[in-house]
Order: C-alpha cells, then structure tokens, then sequence
C-alpha cells in the first residue's frame, strides 16, 4: 500500500439566515422568502385559489420603515375561504393536497403540528380538536403552508436564527385577554434563549415561534460568510421605540474536509478483554478514532466490525498493526471526507475545582462543553452525580 498525501477540499454551503429585529411573524417570513427565491406573489394567488377552491389574492407590497425598503405581504380571500377547522382537518386538507410536494407536505404539517401541540396543552383539550385562531385562520395556513413551499424552492443547505425576541403588555385573542409573550409562544419557544423588550405589544408571534422551533435546534447573534441577497420585510405594525423589520440572509458559507482512511475487518473469535486492549492500542498508535459494531457472520455467528479511522500517512502501519495483533485473516480501506470544527481548550473554576472546557466553532456558531474527565473527577471528589455536576456547569456558561 502507498501513502496518499492528505488533501484538503473546500465546501460550499449557503446558509438563511434570518436576524430578527422585531421577532418572528409569518407574514413577515413569507414576504421576506419571496425576495430571496425571487418567486412572485401571484403564484402562491393561483397555489393557494386552487387550495382553497376559492379566490386568493397575495401581494409583497413595497413599503418603507425609517427609510429602509420592505416588503410587506397583503392577503385577499373571500368569505367562503373561512371556515371553523380543527388540528386534524388542516392535516386532511394538507395531506390530500396535489397542489404541494411531500416535502411541503411534511414541513407544513411539522410547523402546524409544533403550534397545536402548544394550544392543546395550554387549554388542555385533545390535540385533533383543538379550535385556535393561530392555526384556523386561512392567513395562518397561507403563511405556515407558503413558508414550506418557498424554502423548497430557495433550497438552503442550513437554515439560522438569531435570538427570538417577544414585546411584552397584554392583547386580544379568541379567548380573551391574555398576556404576551402569548402561552402558546413561551410552550413552543421552551428551550431557547428569548429576549423580551417592553414595547407594549406582540413581536414573535406562535406562528414565527413554530417557524423557529421546525427549522431551527439552537440560535445564535453571530454569522459569517459572503452575502449573496439580502431581504427587509415588515408587518401590519409599527413602533417608535424600534423598527419593525425582519432581515433574511443568504450566505456563502465554506467549509475544509480532510481525507482520511478508515480500515475495517469483521471479528468473531477475540474475547472482550483483547478487544479491549487493541482499542486502546491503535489510539496510541495514531488513530483518530475507533469502535465496535455488533454484526452476524455466517452461519449466524455473532460478532463484531472494528472501524478505524486515521490520516491518510497511518494507513500502511495501521493495517499491518490489524493484520498482525487480531485474529482477522483480511481487512477493508476506503477513503472518507471528514469535516472538522475549530477546537480550543479553555479552564475555568468551578466551585473551588478545574474544570476544562472545548470550544468547537465555525462560521456562524459556537459549542462549548465541559471535557468528561474534568466532571467525573468533581463527581467523584465531590460524591454528586455527573448529570447534576454536568448540568451545573452548563449554567454557567450562559
């Protein structure tokens, strides 16, 4: 076997980013979208016309907020478009549809889907016939529906948001008075990092909120890489205090993979104890990584596939070592591309202890956790259970 040189590519990955100024609604989304697909507004009209067997009308409006140029989405429909429908209608009138892909289909029913399961444990009723006007609206299921189908077409390879952001004050719904950041936004919004600002009134509404939550598994303020479009969208709303403007990105992000070489063989004669040992053999060996995989043989003879993973320049000696200290009379090699994020290693102090932390990172995201072996030795010191010490100091790095 030769050495192969190691090699670096660069991938090409655009990212949406969407920097909420004023939070998150679906009007604001939609509008936003159609400037960057490029998509014009009289095509969801006819989608949504023959969607709803009745007539349709959308527009993106041109309108300016403190001197920046927008788009703001006006929906027309009549009456008959209106009717009182549950969770599991929309389902129907969704999966039926021969209008929208599958893809839509799902995501659709994905975000309508994260907004009924709020409503149903807010009011405590059965999720199927839950009755809300965030979900039943025909505007709702425009925007909700027009937001699948938009982000098929822009196709993204990731998809950003920055922090949700909620007003604050009290305001009318089909229920009566409740207060914002509405029940429905603070059950789907769970988990997330929110700033809430006193402006008297809703900015991330249940609709944005369930857009937030389907797309997106954590936020982030920061973002890089070459903008390819911008797009400004507004609302029905406006405020002294900030502009109400919703900002989308696309970006050009890269990315550098390495090749690297990953040797298998499959094993069924080796005890636990000289498994064990080789692992930690081959790692100070120079592997980058290896595992065990339980598989059937012939004859249905259990088993297990050993996998090794190393540079390119550890190849030669790294199937000698296998060939030599196992009990495999053959092995596999292929060629692999592995993308890596940036590491760093910081220590800070926790309750008296050295806790040692990485930092993974790359364009537009940071993830920082403490390294195992600096918990379990203050779980042990200090008699606590790893999860709680784990957690504890999670907290602290908010």
């Amino acid at each position: 076997m030769q050495n192969s040189a190691s090699c670096i590519i660069t991938l090409i990955m655009n990212t949406l980013y969407f920097d909420m100024t004023t939070g998150l609604a679906g009007d604001m989304t939609v509008a936003g979208l159609l400037h960057i697909s490029g998509i014009k507004s009289r095509m969801l009209s006819e989608l949504f016309s023959e969607f709803f067997k009745s007539r349709v009308e959308i527009v993106s409006k041109t309108i300016f907020v403190n001197g920046i140029k927008c788009s703001r989405l006006s929906i027309d429909f009549d009456k008959s478009a209106v009717k009182k429908r549950n969770f599991s209608a929309i389902k129907e009138m969704i999966s039926s549809s021969s209008l929208i892909s599958e893809k839509v289909k799902k995501d659709s029913t994905g975000i309508f889907t994260i907004i009924a399961e709020a409503e149903s444990k807010i009011h405590d009723q059965d999720i199927d016939n839950v009755h809300f006007h965030e979900v039943g609206a025909v505007d709702s299921i425009i925007d909700i529906i027009s937001t699948a189908y938009l982000l098929e077409k822009i196709s993204p390879d990731s998809i950003a948001f920055s922090t949700p952001i909620t007003g604050s004050g009290i305001i009318k719904s089909e229920h009566g008075t409740i207060p914002v950041p509405s029940p429905a936004t603070m059950e789907i919004l769970k988990g997330f990092d929110i700033k809430r600002i006193d402006i008297g009134d809703e900015l991330t509404t249940p609709t944005g909120s369930a857009i937030i939550r389907y797309y997106c598994s954590n936020t982030n303020t920061s973002f890089s890489g070459k903008i390819l479009e911008t797009a400004y969208s507004t609302g029905s709303k406006s405020f002294k205090e900030l502009p109400n403007i919703l900002r989308i990105l696309f970006l050009e992000q890269k990315s550098q993979a390495h090749d690297i070489v990953e040797i298998e063989a499959n094993i069924d004669d080796m005890t636990g104890e000289e498994m064990g040992f080789i692992m930690d053999s081959f790692f100070e060996s120079g592997a980058l990584d290896v595992f065990f995989t339980p598989v059937f043989m012939k004859k249905n003879r259990p088993a297990y596939k050993i996998s090794i993973l190393c540079p390119p320049e550890k190849a030669q000696s790294l199937s000698d070592k296998l060939l030599k200290e196992s009990s495999t009379a053959g092995l596999r090699i292929g060629s692999l591309k592995r993308i890596v994020l940036n590491r760093e290693f910081s220590t800070i102090d926790f309750k008296g202890h050295s806790v040692t932390l990485k930092k993974l990172s790359d364009e537009g995201f940071i993830k920082i956790y403490p390294e195992y072996e600096s918990v379990a030795e203050i779980a042990r010191q200090t008699k606590t259970s790893f999860s709680i010490i784990y957690r504890e100091i999670l907290k602290t790095l908010k």
